[in-house]
């Protein structure tokens, strides 16, 4: 049996998903032509924006909304 996952949980995660590996790169490439290849520097900030990243997805997560009928179906089956 199929579980029906709602459209807007698809969407934020393929939004974070394609963060998650466009804006290290990003970061990392931009960073490297700011100091001039430094790639302990532009390593660090490219970990720190994919650690960023993360944590958005998880306080997203922890915030959704739960639909009732979601809720009452899952107290049934217990």
């Amino acid at each position: 049996m199929a579980a029906e996952i709602p459209i807007s949980v698809i969407r934020k995660l393929t939004f974070f998903t394609a963060a998650m590996v466009i804006a290290p790169l990003l970061v990392f490439f931009i960073s490297q032509n700011l100091f001039h290849s430094s790639s302990i520097v532009s390593g660090g900030l490219a970990a720190l924006t994919a650690n960023i990243v993360l944590i958005g997805y998880v306080v997203v997560a922890f915030t959704e909304d739960i639909p009732k009928s979601d809720a009452a179906s899952d107290k049934k089956t217990d």
